[in-house]
């Protein structure tokens, strides 16, 4: 079976943060997220392991320890339950793949505009 989703639209979900949710199944979810300069994502953890890239921008990962600046390029691993946050020094476009998928954003997720 393939299952296609069709550009959708950008969904405000924090002051200076918005998102796509791109595509699912019952294993991971894949979003986009656009992080305006000077936006920032507070510290936080979830039980879903984090898989990410950077694609335009910078901004730095932040937990209760260390600041980890990244770029355009820089891909990323945040493990199930890691406390962290994130602040975009410039604006910021990354896709996250998270494993199994985040309960509070498959919500946001549409069904495929194509199945086969």
């Amino acid at each position: 079976m393939v299952k296609v989703w069709r550009k959708a639209s950008w969904i405000s979900i924090r002051e200076g943060i918005s998102t796509i949710p791109l595509s699912y199944d019952d294993n991971c979810l894949l979003m986009m997220f656009n992080i305006k300069a000077g936006a920032e994502v507070p510290l936080h953890s979830h039980p879903q392991s984090q898989y990410g890239l950077i694609i335009k921008g910078r901004g730095y990962f932040k937990t209760r320890k260390d600041k980890i600046e990244v770029s355009e390029g820089d891909s990323y691993f945040i493990p199930a339950n890691e406390e962290h946050g994130f602040y975009a020094i410039e604006e910021v476009s990354v896709i996250d793949v998270f494993v199994p998928p985040r309960t509070d954003y498959i919500n946001l997720a549409r069904r495929p505009d194509i199945e086969t």
